[in-house]
């Protein structure tokens, strides 16, 4: 099918048309004409159930190009992940804009103002932030929405983000029905139900624009599925940087996929010395650079930073959530410009952003999980990882290869993963919490009254679909009690309505649970008008169910954590008897853990000493932090709707010094740009603590501070004659 002859007949404009051919697209790819036989450019409902690199998108593009010409509609991008949507946005905005097309991007603090959003023809979004959007009444994002595209529709089937996804399509097909619904995966297995579900036409296809060959590596060779046979034969001591070191041989890149963050970052230390054989001078500058930039991003410079700079001067990286997201942007970049030849990470980057290689490499097919012990990764995750193989327009085909250990694991492996299907999609929606959390919106929004509107909405839902609806009439009654009995919702007569706890609570977009404990926390300390000690509020936020906690609790620490309780069992405000997850000796543990970890980082002590004293990467700091920032806030929202107005001040100072990592006195001079923990510091022993003391110093003076130099120091003096002190 021509791509010229087809677009001109669905009449869109020649600038566009030159757009998409000018990059070397001709013809559709079978996949992309049977969507568009079907009815995808004539407004149809789809499912494309089609693997990596094979069009999904460009349909979803064209759908939602040919609205905005043709009726000036808007169109929503629904992305899984804040990493995906991000890299969707900046690929729309370099496409889309010189056509006069405004993209938009929405994956910031879930009750930021949102208003500008509304100038924009296409908007990339996470679940999350469309759905708090909707929470509070964004009607004019529903009024005119001409295209919704659920990429990564089977994340339906993840426990956290699933329920949300599955809530919003249902609300967005509840609210405006006429809108066109293009559901994107790679691996489905009852993509037909979903489409059912979704009243969408279905595509499915295996067709890919390079060819996958699937094998099992054992005894120096790969057996293919196909029966072929490839021997590898390089002189290296182990078997991973054999088959690395082949496919290097033939200028091909490598995603090798291990069971845990110690092992992607072994592995890639393993390989430095077979990637070193194949490095170029010219190569090895640019790694040395990119290297440097490792090292000189934000934040203090740890082991695991020293690491990975050591890993990317020899052409690897490690890729995990340990990391900073500026360092996993620079490996994920240079990588796709094949600077770097090989990452070793964890299954979880094949979710991520679109990576392709020559080879992807399933070193380990076990994982650990609590309480189980070493299981076997789902067929779907290795589908995702097999899915990476096979760069276009560099390979003609792709090959995914899983490492076996003995002849009779290989055969296993063939069963379990090459030759299975992937995992069917379950609704997670049927989970008390994400159920509370999403009745609680419904009342709060106006969407539902009572537990048969709701039970009616929930009819809507692929939980309903699939039939999984036991005990859910009876669930959704005690659920609607719980809120009321706690004056998150109030009655009147038999329908209900959302009290201002309530509105606060969902617009807060936190689990009803964790506004309620906030609630009973601050009153507990306003009501007795005991001093609130920051351990006391940081112990608070940890016996939230929306905290980050840090939840790998070796034994060799139990001892450290029953003396910090010991110390500080007084300022702590929440006991067994107010939350009764504080029973279970493992919450209990990791609220200490936590509680610990966060009264380090604003204390400010040494990023590489809470690393290691906590086994936690610099990325899991952050990620830690961002959780515990919002709940500050939250309880900050949640105060003065009660009126506990001093301890207002006691959270919004908190919340500042969390985001920095810094001791009270810091407070004034982080709030300068670019300014963080480190420089503001620097800053304090210098003599210069207050920001009226940093008007009268010199140039020279303040560029001689550690970490300051003269450009900073020149922002700094034009930041100070703003401000009015």
């Amino acid at each position: 099918m021509n791509v010229q002859t087809t677009l001109k007949k669905y009449k869109f404009p020649s600038e566009f048309i030159n757009a998409i051919t000018s990059s070397g697209i001709k013809e559709f790819y079978p996949p992309q004409a049977q969507a568009i036989k079907s009815g995808a450019l004539d407004g149809e409902n789809m499912l494309l159930a089609i693997p990596t690199a094979a069009g999904k998108t460009l349909i979803a593009e064209l759908c939602m190009i040919k609205a905005i010409i043709q009726s000036n509609g808007r169109c929503l991008y629904i992305a899984p992940l804040k990493a995906l949507a991000s890299e969707k946005y900046e690929e729309f905005k370099k496409k889309y804009s010189p056509l006069g097309i405004k993209v938009g991007i929405a994956i910031g603090d879930l009750d930021s103002p949102s208003r500008r959003l509304n100038q924009y023809q296409i908007i990339i979004a996470t679940a999350e932030k469309v759905d708090s959007l909707l929470r509070s009444r964004a009607k004019w994002l529903i009024d005119n929405l001409s295209v919704v595209v659920l990429d990564e529709i089977h994340f339906i089937n993840d426990a956290s983000r699933g329920p949300t996804l599955e809530i919003l399509t249902a609300r967005i097909k509840q609210l405006n029905p006429d809108s066109q619904i293009l559901a994107l995966s790679a691996t489905i297995k009852n993509a037909d139900e979903i489409a059912k579900w979704l009243d969408a036409k279905f595509v499915q296809s295996t067709w890919r624009p390079v060819p996958l060959k699937e094998g099992v590596y054992f005894g120096e060779q790969i057996t293919f599925k196909n029966g072929g046979r490839r021997l590898i034969k390089e002189e290296l001591p182990d078997d991973l940087s054999k088959i690395a070191l082949d496919t290097l041989r033939s200028k091909g890149q490598i995603l090798v996929f291990v069971g845990s963050r110690r092992s992607a970052q072994a592995s890639s230390l393993l390989l430095c010395k077979a990637v070193g054989q194949i490095l170029s001078p010219d190569e090895k500058k640019k790694l040395k650079t990119i290297s440097k930039g490792i090292l000189t991003g934000s934040g203090e410079s740890t082991k695991i930073c020293k690491k990975l700079a050591n890993v990317v001067q020899n052409g690897v990286a490690f890729h995990h959530a340990g990391l900073r997201p500026h360092q996993r942007k620079l490996i994920e970049e240079n990588f796709k410009q094949n600077t770097i030849k090989i990452i070793c990470s964890t299954p979880t980057l094949a979710a991520g952003v679109n990576l392709p290689a020559r080879r992807t490499i399933l070193r380990d097919t076990k994982r650990y999980q609590a309480g189980l012990g070493a299981t076997y990764i789902p067929a779907s995750e290795y589908k995702q990882c097999a899915g990476r193989a096979g760069r276009p327009g560099y390979d003609e085909y792709g090959e995914a290869v899983i490492i076996a250990k003995s002849l009779s694991e290989s055969h296993l492996l063939f069963d379990r993963y090459i030759n299975a299907e992937p995992d069917p999609v379950i609704s997670k929606l049927g989970n008390e919490s994400a159920l509370r959390m999403h009745v609680l919106a419904a009342i709060s929004a106006g969407h539902v009254h009572d537990i048969n509107e709701m039970f009616e909405f929930i009819s809507h839902t692929f939980l309903a679909h699939q039939r999984q609806t036991t005990h859910l009439i009876e669930m959704i009654s005690e659920i609607f009690a719980f809120l009321e009995e706690e004056q998150l919702v109030e009655k009147s007569g038999f329908r209900y309505f959302a009290t201002a706890f309530g509105h606060c609570v969902s617009r807060l977009y936190i689990d009803p649970i964790t506004g309620i404990v906030l609630r009973d926390g601050l009153k507990k300390v306003n009501d007795n008008k005991a001093p609130l000690t920051i351990i006391g509020l940081l112990h608070l936020i940890c016996c939230c169910p929306d905290t980050e906690r840090t939840v790998n609790i070796a034994k060799s620490i139990y001892e450290d954590l029953e003396y910090f309780a010991a110390e500080y069992r007084d300022d702590f405000i929440m006991t067994r008897n107010d939350v009764a997850e504080l029973n279970d000796m493992f919450f209990y543990l990791t609220t200490l853990k936590t509680t610990w970890f966060l009264s380090c980082w604003i204390d400010e002590e040494k990023e590489e000493n809470i690393c290691e004293k906590f086994n936690m990467g610099p990325g899991d700091i952050h990620r830690h932090t961002e959780s515990v920032r919002w709940l500050l806030h939250a309880a900050t929202v949640i105060a003065e709707l009660f009126k506990f107005k001093r301890l207002t001040f006691e959270t919004e100072d908190l919340k500042n010094r969390v985001r920095y990592g810094i001791r009270e006195e810091l407070l004034e001079l982080v709030s300068l740009r670019g300014v963080g923990r480190v420089r503001a510091r620097n800053l304090f022993e210098k003599g210069h603590k207050k920001l009226r003391h940093l008007k009268f110093v010199s140039l020279d003076d303040l560029s001689s501070v550690d970490q300051v130099g003269k450009s900073l120091a020149k922002d700094i003096l034009t930041q100070l004659e703003r401000f009015k002190i």
